[in-house]
């Protein structure tokens, strides 16, 4: 007879184990088919390895700037075998740290795939047995999709999965893609002394960023020597000696690029193939399942969360929509907020924003007030020698009700949690500059940003901060 449970999750990244912790805390059955590491990519080959290797490139450039604080780093040198013993052992940590949370969970090993809306068959091990099921939650994640370049298959081109299998740094290196994963990788491999060339076809860098953020990012490159091209086409890759050759289009002008290895940066796909979705009625197309906001599919007992719906390619999103998704089941909590989902960059300085960007709220017809705070003028970030980026916040110009929070900074990654806070609650301008932060911390950065918006800056001059007015509606 099959196995049965309130709830059973496909996949065991952010998103889907954090559905089972909530569940189990509910009082429900769980199981969790994975078929491979618990964690999902975040942690086992994404967001963890790449800061563990961000965190060593940090490490190193704060050797090379020491003598400015009076501070000899001598003889400095990079063990790259070294640097990958660290990642994989804070990957190794936290992998066992979920496996442990996961203690009152049935962890079924193997592929899943639904036989109908209350059946998933499980084959692992050379066998296959069947799990029966009042509710289903799809967290089957996402992979690295492939552009259409001809030479693809050539030795040398990677995937974000294959720099992470790097023995050594290259020497030389082209990324295809100025998305999170590719300038972060830009990012390591130049601070360990490679020559790096990205390429975007957008005619910016984080294309989904704040124009502002990504002018930024490029002074920030230039200064660092990391090379770019935007609007880059790119027209085939070949072997070359021992190395590859790139061929690229920018406007109208043809560069040959050599390097050691190629990165595919360019994006990711959700897994629906192969999880036999049409067999319980699922509906889903090659951008993900669709949902509402309690992470319902059109079939009212199956749901899904994370990089399988299309909706956020982030961990803490996926994490989030699974903890909806299991009160849902459970008869309680909240849908799922879009206002208010905070992305990070993990650049040098970071990146992150919140909510709307400019562009979007005039789009809507809002007429908007922006304020802008340059880290320049942070009494921390100066003394810290961190003082470059900004913060900008944008509202409504009636309301004064926070719209969007875009920074790029050090501490930005850890600055957005209040401005995500602040959209959450749809606090004000006054709200957030009227409240008292802490001197000298990078932070105060956010609520000099509010003070500009209002227009009455308070360490910078009242040019900083502008108003736009277009007529509009309510978001």
């Amino acid at each position: 007879m099959p196995e049965s449970y309130d709830v059973v999750i496909v996949g065991g990244g952010p998103g889907g184990y954090v559905a089972a912790i909530r569940a189990t805390q509910l009082g429900l059955s769980t199981a969790i088919v994975e078929r491979d590491a618990l964690g999902g990519i975040c942690l086992n080959r994404g967001c963890i390895p790449s800061k563990a290797m961000l965190r060593g490139a940090e490490i190193l450039d704060t050797c090379r700037q020491a003598t400015r604080f009076g501070v000899t780093c001598a003889a400095v040198e990079v063990s790259y075998a070294g640097l990958v013993r660290q990642r994989d052992e804070s990957v190794d940590q936290l992998r066992t740290g979920v496996g442990n949370l996961l203690r009152n969970v049935q962890v079924i090993k193997g592929d899943a795939r639904l036989r109908d809306s209350a059946t998933v068959e499980v084959t692992g091990s050379g066998e296959t047995s069947a799990l029966t099921f009042k509710n289903l939650i799809i967290a089957s994640g996402s992979r690295p999709s492939t552009p259409a370049i001809p030479g693809i298959e050539s030795p040398g081109v990677i995937d974000s999965d294959g720099a992470l299998r790097l023995e050594s740094c290259p020497r030389r290196a082209v990324v295809v893609g100025a998305g999170a994963v590719g300038v972060e990788w830009a990012e390591i491999w130049r601070a360990l002394g490679a020559e790096v060339m990205v390429l975007e076809i957008q005619p910016r860098l984080l294309p989904t960023a704040d124009p502002e953020i990504s002018r930024e990012l490029g002074r920030s490159w230039n200064r660092k020597g990391i090379t770019y091209r935007v609007g880059a086409r790119i027209q085939g890759i070949s072997p070359d000696g021992g190395g590859l050759r790139t061929q690229v289009l920018v406007e109208n002008h043809e560069e040959s690029l050599a390097s050691d290895i190629v990165l595919l940066a360019a994006g990711r796909r959700p897994n629906v193939e192969g999880l036999n979705l049409e067999a319980a009625g699922v509906e889903a197309n090659p951008g993900g399942i669709p949902t509402d906001d309690r992470m319902r599919t059109n079939v009212p007992n199956i749901y899904a969360v994370g990089d399988v719906t299309g909706q956020y390619l982030l961990a803490h999103a996926a994490s989030h929509q699974g903890i909806v998704a299991a009160e849902t089941i459970g008869g309680s909590g909240e849908p799922f907020d879009d206002r208010a989902v905070p992305s990070v960059v993990f650049t040098d300085p970071e990146i992150a924003s919140v909510g709307w960007g400019e562009t979007q709220a005039r789009d809507a017809g809002l007429e908007v007030s922006v304020g802008r705070f340059p880290f320049a003028a942070s009494p921390r970030a100066v003394a810290a020698d961190q003082a470059v980026g900004f913060v900008k916040i944008i509202a409504r110009q009636d309301t004064q009700e926070i719209l969007g929070v875009h920074i790029i900074g050090q501490r930005a990654g850890e600055i957005i949690a209040e401005a995500t806070l602040a959209i959450r609650l749809r606090a004000t301008l006054h709200d957030l500059a009227h409240t008292i932060h802490a001197h000298p911390t990078f932070s105060e950065a956010l609520m000099e940003a509010a003070w500009a918006a209002l227009g009455t800056p308070i360490h910078v001059p009242s040019r900083s901060s502008s108003r736009s007015s277009a007529p509009g509606r309510a978001p």
